[in-house]
């Protein structure tokens, strides 16, 4: 598990290394599933080549903007964008909250949006 805070600025993580290992989510892999539950975001991604899932897991998640339009699954959509940016509190741009956690942006490239503050993002094999 890494710390968001410790994720530098706007970097796109969809094409990213993870513990060492580089992983391109964008062009090798499709969403499988999203799921929030106490406090956890999982995004589950399917390898476009051998089938193996992976998710990417978001932990003590707020969610602030969710936005899915035009789809009946979530299943086979393709991470475009997912970055820790700043986002706009009692009217300053902040990019770390009081309690240590980052602003994300995650976008698929059909449309459909996420934003939402983390404490930390791991990798993990389903």
């Amino acid at each position: 598990m890494k710390a968001a805070i410790s994720i530098e600025f706007i970097k796109n993580l969809a094409q990213y290394d993870y513990n060492n290992h580089y992983y391109d989510f964008h062009n090798d892999y499709s969403c499988e599933k999203i799921s929030y539950s106490d406090s956890i975001l999982l995004i589950v991604f399917k390898n476009l080549i051998d089938g193996l899932l992976l998710s990417l897991k978001f932990t003590e998640v707020k969610i602030t903007t969710i936005d899915f339009f035009n789809v009946k699954e979530i299943e086979g959509l393709t991470l475009d964008n997912l970055y820790r940016g700043r986002t706009q509190l009692n009217g300053d741009l902040i990019e770390v909250s009081e309690d240590g956690k980052g602003y994300f942006y995650l976008e698929f490239y059909e449309g459909q949006k996420l934003e939402f503050w983390a404490k930390g993002i791991g990798v993990e094999q389903e």
